[in-house]
């Protein structure tokens, strides 16, 4: 029986995420029995919040019934392999959602486990935040028609997947503003006719944004962390930037946010600022990817 996986944007189409977008909006505040008498399993070799709770939360909301898997308490540390530990998994779960270090690593449990995955991050991509920022985009504005939105600091895999989702949204506007040594880096980044890349600060592509979104300048595991700060500080969205920006524009950053890196603690706590409401909503994506899913 053919099965739907979430891997990265690209796995969707334009259809596909508006049908998830509607079963969020429909799914707001609400539960349901889309998941009875359904397991589905959470792994998180990385550092989650929002992710993990949202999940959590929303399998409980669906009737179902989510089980996290820590990796140290099974027979993988001793002698059963990665690729038969997801076989294994197949046996019992109707699901999986993986938070991995690799992108490797989900292709090869995708192979194995051969029942629905959702990708809660890898180092390529993040395509639950994407779909989760654009409901938030959606509830604000009503639709995506002539949105712009500006990008200040890393191409890094949120970028990635926010570019993977700009291909199916051509009526969406992305706006890059970063270090040209990190563009010149990024060369696996799509092309795309409505992204626009900026190496210095453009007051009137700041102004006629709808959105000044941003994310930790360095990663977990970034090797130049101190280059990259160094680099990217120009674009630091603080006050002097967002005074720029119009009446109607909004602040966003995925979270978790490096105060006093990519952003200052006034700009987070300003009545432009929906980072919280962004969260809040991850739990209502979540539920509508689940529901998607058909698991």
């Amino acid at each position: 029986m053919p099965y739907k996986n979430l891997l990265n944007v690209s796995d969707l189409s334009k259809k596909d995420i508006d049908t998830i977008l509607d079963y969020s909006f429909n799914l707001q505040d609400t539960t349901s029995s889309d998941l009875k008498n359904k397991s589905v399993g959470l792994i998180f070799e990385k550092y989650s919040t929002r992710t993990r709770l949202s999940f959590h939360v929303g399998i409980y909301q669906l009737s179902g019934n989510p089980i996290e898997i820590r990796f140290e308490d099974l027979n993988i540390q001793r002698v059963e392999s990665f690729e038969d530990t997801f076989k294994i998994f197949g046996c019992y779960l109707d699901a999986l959602v993986f938070r991995t270090t690799t992108h490797e690593k989900l292709i090869t449990a995708h192979k194995h486990f051969q029942k629905p995955l959702i990708n809660a991050l890898s180092d390529i991509s993040h395509p639950c935040q994407i779909i989760s920022d654009f409901y938030t985009i959606k509830d604000r504005f009503s639709s995506f028609e002539n949105i712009s939105i500006s990008w200040f600091g890393d191409m890094n895999n949120v970028l990635f997947s926010y570019f993977e989702a700009a291909k199916l949204y051509p009526e969406i506007t992305i706006n890059v503003f970063t270090d040209e040594s990190i563009y010149l880096k990024n060369i696996n980044f799509p092309k795309l006719p409505n992204v626009n890349f900026y190496f210095e600060i453009n007051k009137s592509v700041i102004k006629n944004s709808n959105c000044i979104m941003t994310d930790v300048f360095t990663s977990i595991n970034d090797l130049d962390s101190e280059d990259k700060d160094k680099l990217l500080s120009k674009f630091q969205v603080n006050n002097e930037l967002m005074s720029i920006t119009n009446d109607s524009c909004i602040f966003m950053h995925c979270l978790p946010a490096n105060i006093g890196s990519e952003v200052t603690q006034d700009v987070l706590n300003s009545n432009k600022s929906v980072t919280l409401e962004q969260a809040k909503n991850r739990l209502t994506a979540q539920k509508g990817i689940l529901k998607w899913l058909n698991i």
